[in-house]
């Protein structure tokens, strides 16, 4: 049998940027990307280039019909280190708020199959902001918990960047959410969107409006790999002293923090 054509792109993907001479600290595929059957692939792509990868799963589903959708942060040991890594670890996080789309597939699926035990989401609960060191503090969502504001009460002044996976063809809305949450948390914010639907974004809160906008993919059904950098020192500089920020000639570098803001890292 040949290989999966999902997978065979995606090693495609990882193969482009590992020729890159800065080769990226944390690769993001979008939502229902990677099979289960793939992780063991993923950790070696993960090895290979020696970068972390936030990557969605297909759907799991347990004994009693339940189903999860859900991401996995692949660690690679050398992380940040020159030395080609050896082993990787890893952690899962999870959707809570499922879309009209997948309770509307589940409907469907006990309509057709009639199971013994109903197919019905399961929800993760969690809400996790991952210690990247010297690269910030990351929070994470899956598609559709992108809309969950009490998801950014709890990230505001917390985190540096905002990773959101999906598999979305609302893609203005996120856009113009993306936009929002980078005033309104005050961080970065990524939107790594399936390429069948496209929009794909990294936004950040600078001052001078051309800058916002650090990379947006536009078009449906293209496949396309591409390195960005998002601020990170500077930032936090900002985050740390909201009514002194960074300037650059005078001028502030980033948006004024919003009202209230208190950091807590």
């Amino acid at each position: 049998m040949g290989e999966d054509k999902g997978l065979a792109r995606y090693k495609k993907g990882f193969c482009n940027l590992s020729g890159d001479r800065e080769k990226p600290h944390i690769v993001v595929l979008p939502e229902l990307t990677v099979s289960n059957c793939y992780i063991k692939h993923l950790k070696e792509l993960s090895k290979v280039i020696n970068s972390v990868v936030i990557a969605g799963l297909d759907f799991q589903v347990n004994a009693g019909n339940k189903v999860s959708n859900k991401a996995v942060v692949v660690i690679p040991n050398n992380w940040t280190n020159t030395q080609r890594s050896t082993r990787t670890s890893c952690i899962y996080f999870g959707k809570t708020h499922f879309s009209n789309e997948e309770l509307e597939l589940f409907k469907k699926l006990n309509t057709h199959y009639k199971p013994k035990d109903k197919y019905s989401h399961l929800p993760d609960h969690v809400n996790y902001i991952i210690d990247a060191g010297p690269f910030g503090n990351i929070g994470v969502a899956i598609c559709s918990d992108f809309f969950d504001i009490e998801r950014f009460v709890i990230y505001k002044g917390k985190i540096h960047h905002m990773i959101v996976i999906s598999n979305n063809m609302d893609t203005n809305s996120y856009y113009f959410l993306a936009e929002a949450i980078a005033r309104l948390v005050f961080c970065n914010v990524v939107i790594c969107n399936t390429g069948y639907y496209g929009d794909s974004i990294a936004f950040s809160p600078y001052r001078e409006p051309f800058k916002r906008i650090i990379y947006r993919h536009q078009g449906q059904q293209l496949f396309s790999s591409q390195v960005v950098s998002l601020p990170v020192v500077s930032l936090d500089e900002a985050q740390r002293n909201p009514t002194s920020p960074p300037s650059d000639n005078g001028k502030s570098i980033f948006k004024s923090a919003p009202p209230g803001y208190i950091r807590h890292i």
